[in-house]
């Protein structure tokens, strides 16, 4: 789903080719040293291959999918973050491709991550949560129906070695079937970097496809030292237990210094848990780079859903309807853009290098492109399609549909465009024009009566098409997985 070629913007090529092909493990040991911040310096050159692993058109024998479990986009170095967060996806973004605005098809982990592996909407994949009003807190989703195949099952048919390895527990259940191995559970980057590196090693040389999920982004956010401390904070006192939870959960009190305090230590210690996450990415791809396979490996970097930091706090209180009586924090609460826009990066044979891609894409699209990468038909039933082919085009009037909350009414948006349109089942219709008003902040559906109706009948046809009335059995949480859940802040 590339633009035409004429669209397409090259960052400057002096960036993009500075590869010296020996300084990754020299980088790593530096990043781990605590007094390295990143900050104020230049970013050692990032190395992804030796020079004969440079990766070359169409031979990707393996691709590698890594998901940052809650990461809004606009942390990333990449997409605009002054602070040094990511300088290892900032490499692969840089020698790759970015693609610069990207929906995710929830605002929370079940049912995004189901589209991700299955291209397909939540009401076709069934993998979310039903009716009216949502509440996770007292609810419990619904597994993949059993019909519906995964980016692993096709894959492992294919005689691909197949591996998850997620600290989401979410992912359990149907999520692990076509994965020959599965890690799935609550724990750091480090302890599932690890399980990755020891299933490398145990595979050799057979074709691989494998999943990552981190999830040190989420709640509560306890990254070890340095990352904790290693984004400063002026004026705001050291960072402790306090920061790593939620306060300020009932948008009151967002005008006192305490507040900004607060806020600026939470936006530090999650841009640390980044930072921390990009470092054991590197590490994985440094052990690819050591035994040989990174060279004709493909990389996918992207997110499920971001995160609210009181981007509409104030308006989603005003609005009502979450039966927590949360508001401003955390996911799955709405159809914002700093929880449906979500980044994606492309690395390795097969890849265009150096190219930021303008137009809109979806979640739905990865599978096809994994596909594409390593050269499988993808099957007719799956909605999205593959991001390598210049000749798809991005269509200016393609509509892209996000829907299925874990909290509040049910709700939808629909894209089209500039615009932006936002549907709840309480009667509350919103409509944006993301060209002059990116941050959501001002509300155009009395303006435009007749672009609102056109959206809601866009909406209404999206339904029509793409909705299975049949439901899938629920997930079954054992006691471990409740724990997880629980300190995860799902469970009550």
């Amino acid at each position: 789903m590339l633009t035409n070629k004429t669209s397409l913007r090259r960052p400057d090529a002096d960036v993009t080719r500075q590869l010296l092909f020996d300084l990754l493990p020299v980088w790593l040991l530096i990043a781990a040293c605590s007094g390295f911040v990143g900050c104020g310096g230049d970013t050692p050159p990032l190395v992804t291959a030796e020079p004969d692993e440079v990766p070359q058109p169409g031979q990707a024998r393996n691709v590698l999918v890594i998901v940052i479990d809650t990461l809004r986009t606009d942390h990333l170095g990449c997409y605009g973050n002054p602070r040094d967060t990511s300088p290892v996806v900032d490499g692969l973004a840089a020698e790759g491709m970015r693609f610069l605005d990207v929906v995710a098809q929830s605002p929370w982990t079940v049912p995004s991550t189901a589209s991700i592996l299955t291209s397909l909407y939540s009401t076709e994949h069934g993998a979310e949560l039903r009716g009216e009003v949502r509440n996770l807190d007292g609810a419990t989703p619904f597994q993949l129906h059993s019909d519906v195949e995964t980016l692993a099952d096709i894959l492992d048919r294919k005689d691909f070695a197949t591996g998850l390895f997620s600290a989401n527990p979410f992912l359990y259940g149907r999520f692990k079937r076509g994965f020959d191995t599965a890690v799935v559970g609550r724990q750091p980057a480090t302890t599932l970097s690890d399980a990755v590196i020891d299933w490398l090693d145990e595979i050799g040389d057979e074709r691989f496809f494998a999943h990552i999920q981190y999830m040190d982004l989420h709640q509560p956010i306890e990254p070890p030292q340095p990352f904790f401390d290693m984004f400063e904070v002026d004026g705001g006192g050291e960072r402790g237990e306090a920061h790593a939870n939620w306060r300020f959960p009932q948008a009151k009190g967002l005008d006192t210094p305490e507040f900004e305090r607060y806020r600026a230590h939470k936006l530090a210690l999650y841009d640390g848990a980044l930072r921390y996450v990009d470092t054991e990415i590197a590490r994985v791809l440094e052990h690819l780079r050591g035994s040989g396979r990174l060279a004709d490996t493909a990389i996918l970097v992207t997110s499920d859903h971001g995160e609210e930091f009181w981007d509409h706090a104030q308006l989603g209180a005003e609005l009502g309807g979450d039966p927590r009586g949360i508001y401003g924090i955390a996911h799955g609460q709405s159809m914002f853009q700093e929880l449906l826009s979500v980044p994606l990066v492309l690395w390795g044979p097969g890849v265009p290098d150096g190219l930021e891609i303008p137009g809109r894409v979806d979640l739905l699209d990865v599978a096809p492109t994994v596909l594409g990468l390593l050269d499988v038909p993808t099957p007719p039933t799956m909605r999205g399609r593959s991001l390598l082919d210049p000749d798809a085009g991005i269509d200016p009037k393609a509509v892209i549909h996000a829907a299925s909350p874990a909290y509040g009414p049910d709700s939808a948006a629909v894209f089209q465009g500039d615009w932006k349109y936002i549907w709840r089942t309480d009667g509350v219709e919103l409509l944006y024009d993301l060209a002059t008003d990116p941050g959501e902040q001002h509300d155009l559906a009395t303006k435009h009566p007749e672009r609102l109706a056109a959206f809601n009948a866009l909406l209404e046809q999206h339904r029509e098409r793409h909705i299975r009335t049949d439901e899938s059995q629920p997930m079954v949480y054992d006691e471990t997985m409740k724990e997880q859940l629980r300190a995860l802040g799902y469970v009550q």
